[in-house]
């Protein structure tokens, strides 16, 4: 079974995912049972994007620059926090990505949810080469 994971990076980071064909690895983020206790009433599409916010926020450990959530379909992995986050490391090929989330521009924890750009996984040679 697999579940869609949202895993933090930073702008600089996709190089590497091109040139090494995964990304680094991580603690993922998805919807868990913690999470849709949150709130039990709503719908998938909401709990996805606090799991993909809350990977977002844990991007802004990484250190400077834009924030950026790959979205993969990952071997499912139970999460026992608090929240989204999973309990296991995530080793993730670039084959298993689907997409990419791009903060318009660098912001703080807590900002930006709104100003994601979508890319697809095929652009992501683009999306590099347009920001080195």
């Amino acid at each position: 079974m697999t579940v869609r994971a949202y895993l933090p990076l930073v702008l600089s980071e996709l190089t590497g995912v091109i040139a090494g064909g995964r990304l680094p690895q991580r603690t993922g983020y998805a919807v868990t049972t913690a999470l849709r206790s949150w709130d039990p009433a709503a719908d998938e599409e909401d709990l996805e994007f606090e799991a993909m916010c809350q990977a977002l926020d844990a991007a802004r450990e990484l250190g400077a620059g834009r924030r950026v959530v790959a979205s993969a379909d990952v071997r499912d992995s139970p999460g026992t926090s608090q929240d989204a986050r999973l309990d296991d490391v995530l080793d993730v090929e670039l084959r298993d990505v689907v997409s990419f989330h791009v903060e318009e521009a660098e912001g703080a924890v807590g900002a930006g949810y709104d100003d994601l750009l979508w890319y697809d996984v095929t652009e992501l040679s683009e999306l590099v080469r347009a920001e080195g």
